[in-house]
């Protein structure tokens, strides 16, 4: 069976993560997340205020971050429906169909992924520290970042293939040169 979380749905959240987050944190290596240990529960936050939960609210709305979630849910819903045609293939187009039905029905939660990101925001940031990030996304220059972020993360995705690319090259060149000391040709 297809996961859920695959194809269309997985590379859009993976924008929306990229989206959200800083450049300097694209750069993060992979491996070294997956090979950290997990450090041991942390104390449980307190809970945030409603006020803070409303800045937040408004934060994810002014960051750019609420947009980068703009259809997810049909795409879930879509994956769903569609997760049946490997037991009936039989049944696309009424899959299709039935999908297009249903989704407006989940559509209506989309506040909710906006909650879970307010909800992160609520726990780290006390209200005045929202209110300072608020001003900053609301100005010409937050709004300029919110604004320019897609075309950066996409030209720093670039790069840093090309680049990828260029280090593996070079990798490979002096493996061989190596190898090629120790008397064997790659």
């Amino acid at each position: 069976m297809r996961h859920p979380l695959s194809g269309r749905l997985v590379r859009q959240l993976l924008l929306a993560a990229a989206l959200s987050v800083p450049a300097a944190a694209l750069l993060a290596p992979v491996a070294e997340a997956q090979t950290r240990p997990v450090p041991p529960a942390a104390a449980p936050a307190a809970k945030p205020s409603a006020a803070q939960l409303q800045l937040a609210r408004d934060l994810v709305t002014a960051n750019g971050e609420s947009r980068a979630f703009d259809g997810v849910i049909p795409n879930i819903v879509d994956g769903a429906a569609l997760s049946f045609l490997q037991t009936n293939p039989d049944l696309a187009k009424q899959l299709r169909e039935v999908a297009v039905l249903v989704r407006p029905e989940f559509e209506k939660r989309q506040a909710e992924v906006i909650d879970i990101l307010a909800n992160s925001y609520a726990t780290r940031f006390t209200e005045a520290e929202l209110k300072e990030a608020i001003a900053f996304y609301r100005s010409s220059t937050g709004i300029k970042l919110v604004q320019d972020r897609p075309v950066i993360v996409q030209e720093a995705v670039q790069g840093i293939q090309a680049w990828g690319a260029q280090i593996n090259a070079q990798a490979m060149e002096r493996v061989r040169a190596e190898m090629k000391k120790r008397g064997v040709d790659l």
